[in-house]
């Protein structure tokens, strides 16, 4: 895929489900934060993203993608709350949209500290944060 095909991309494919539908709280908090650190075109792309499973780069990573892997490029950006540091986004090529992220100060977003063990990597994704 070119990085001019990724440029304002946001995948439909019917297969895979919403970030919002299976992790709303985590997502609209996520998307909270980015608003909040003057990125609001970034916050409005990933409550339309959709959730294409965990990073598997290695056991343990608790990076998930909210784009096909191998999407992201160099950027990223820390997630501050009233500054500290509760977790970290990278960007596509452009910067113009989250490809994965991961929340390390869960308490802030008010969700469990195993909120993505939830779901399974092999499992049909449901709505998990909620409970």
């Amino acid at each position: 895929m070119s990085v001019d095909s990724l440029r304002g991309h946001v995948w439909n494919d019917p297969d895979v489900p919403l970030l919002m539908d299976v992790f709303p709280r985590v997502t609209r908090g996520v998307a909270g934060i980015l608003a909040d650190m003057d990125e609001p075109d970034l916050a409005a792309q990933l409550l339309r993203q959709q959730f294409h499973g965990r990073c598997d780069c290695r056991p343990g990573c608790r990076f998930i993608l909210t784009a096909p892997p191998g999407s992201s490029g160099s950027g990223m950006l820390w997630l501050e709350m009233s500054g500290d540091v509760v977790g970290e986004v990278s960007l596509d090529p452009r910067g113009e949209f989250v490809t994965n992220f991961d929340i390390g100060g869960c308490e802030a977003l008010g969700v469990p500290p195993n909120w993505l063990d939830v779901v399974a990597p092999t499992s049909v994704p449901r709505r998990v944060d909620e409970q």
